[in-house]
């Protein structure tokens, strides 16, 4: 049963699970002390077989490479445990999340769950224009009270506990939340919170035309000026997330060439095993045949995301958002290994990858 009157001293808690059977995989919390938060950490949890969700990786970008040489929940506990024993608890969507998925991993390794009880923050702010609990999830609540929210790391455990403290707190300060301007679902404000940069249908063509005819005339070779082009010319390129128009993928116009399967290389010690690929743009070889010889490589693509290994870019029809993700992570201080147009394309599928991924 929630309390919705929280002691200015608590734990607010956050997991994440691994799978559909709901192992988790990261617990999270924030320590509060009279109202200041003194404290957070973090523990990685090893799934058993240190399986997980492709669903699950796409939500928290946790992946087996992370945790193959974490501690099993039943270790980790007996760690956290201790930290929450007689600590008021408190978890943002605590009722469908923490509550039920910490009481169902307690019972696979015969601990006791009758002292566990996490309070809902969601409980502290409910929205009039929504139904019960709908419109209200962390980052909604978070811009409804003026809380920094930052999306890239939505997921990320601590984080979210972090967040949970904050707003627990801005309740205990009597703080009142504006939801005017506020979206009821939460992809609607990631939407609304990124930058946007539009880059017109106009602009973009005249820039593919002026690539074309210095590439025709012998002055750039095949790396991409239009890459540099882009992101250094329209405002908010540098170290954003963007939602903008995505040309790369509404302008396809790939090639026709196939995948030589005989040069192809599938070998258990090719750079690209384990690794993931972001790709935007057009290549000479259609972007279905890409993927699947990625795959075959042992590769797997996906957006750009922290985990993200290498962005491969098209020699034209090439998306921003991408880009600009690709800064962002880069300036960071991530390593993502860039490749550049056909003839990167073909080193990586043909042998010679081992060059994006030196020093």
């Amino acid at each position: 049963m929630n309390t919705l009157t929280p002691s200015p001293n608590f734990i607010a808690i956050d997991v994440e699970y691994a799978d559909n059977e709901q192992h988790i995989c990261q617990i999270g919390i924030a320590k509060v002390e009279n109202l200041e938060i003194i404290g957070s950490h973090s523990w990685l949890i090893q799934p058993p077989c240190d399986y997980y969700d492709e669903e699950q990786m796409r939500v928290h970008h946790l992946t087996p490479e992370d945790t193959a040489h974490a501690a099993d929940f039943e270790l980790v506990w007996q760690e956290v445990q201790p930290i929450l024993l007689m600590s008021e608890l408190w978890a943002h969507n605590a009722a469908s999340t923490e509550q039920p998925v910490l009481e169902k991993n307690l019972r696979m390794y015969g601990f006791n769950t009758d002292w566990l009880c996490v309070n809902d923050s969601r409980d502290l702010y409910q929205r009039p224009d929504c139904p019960a609990n709908s419109g209200n999830s962390l980052p909604l609540c978070c811009k409804a009270l003026g809380i920094e929210f930052d999306d890239t790391q939505y997921h990320d455990a601590k984080y979210d506990a972090l967040k949970c403290a904050e707003i627990v707190i801005a309740h205990l300060k009597g703080q009142q939340p504006d939801w005017s301007g506020v979206p009821k679902s939460t992809e609607q404000l990631r939407k609304q919170q990124q930058p946007k940069l539009v880059l017109e249908m106009g602009k973009f063509a005249a820039h593919q035309k002026l690539q074309d005819e210095m590439k025709n005339a012998g002055l750039v070779g095949d790396k991409l000026d239009l890459f540099a082009n882009i992101t250094s010319t329209y405002e908010g390129a540098q170290s954003q997330m963007v939602d903008v128009f995505d040309r790369g993928d509404q302008m396809q116009k790939d090639g026709s060439d196939l995948i030589d399967i005989a040069r192809l290389d599938t070998s258990d010690g090719n750079p690209l095993r384990g690794k993931v690929v972001a790709i935007t743009g057009a290549f000479h070889i259609s972007r279905t045949e890409i993927e699947r010889a990625l795959e075959a490589m042992g590769a797997t693509t996906d957006g750009m995301t922290r985990n993200t290994n290498i962005l491969l870019v098209g020699n034209r029809n090439v998306g921003l958002p991408k880009l600009a993700k690709y800064e962002k992570q880069t300036n960071k201080g991530r390593k993502v290994a860039l490749a550049i147009g056909d003839d990167d394309l073909d080193a990586l599928l043909y042998g010679d990858g081992q060059k994006f991924f030196s020093e």
